[in-house]
């Protein structure tokens, strides 16, 4: 997916609707009070552009830099997880991973005695349980 990146026209409209203030919300539910300054703001993404290609006005929104910098770290997580379900659910695994030695994916199984069998053909891997 390509980032699609504000037109000017929409920073234009974001930064009037703004009105010099920063449209971040603190975790009370307030705006914040930042007042912006030029060159000291960020266009931000409401749904986070990895999610969606929406870069119109309604998805704009104009932050001062500590609330971009808190915003973003929210959305990496965000946009991670979504990832990872999006993955599973289509059946694409890590070629990489391997199971945990002894879990339900291992092909072999622990016994309570202390021994290993396959999981797939019941054969006794060591002799500690004879």
């Amino acid at each position: 997916m390509i980032r699609r990146e504000f037109s000017k026209a929409v920073q234009r409209a974001a930064l009037a609707r703004a009105d010099g203030r920063c449209d971040g919300v603190l975790t009370d539910g307030s705006r914040c009070p930042c007042a912006l300054q030029a060159g000291r703001f960020h266009y931000d993404h409401i749904v986070p552009a990895a999610l969606t290609e929406d870069a119109s006005l309604a998805n704009c929104q104009v932050l001062c830099r500590p609330c971009h910098a808190a915003k973003t770290v929210v959305d990496v997580g965000v946009i991670a997880r979504v990832r990872r379900v999006r993955d599973r659910h289509a059946g694409i695994v890590d070629p990489h991973r391997r199971p945990l030695p002894g879990s339900k994916a291992s092909p072999f199984k622990r016994l309570i005695g202390g021994g290993v069998i396959c999981r797939h053909t019941g054969e006794r891997l060591d002799r500690r349980g004879e």
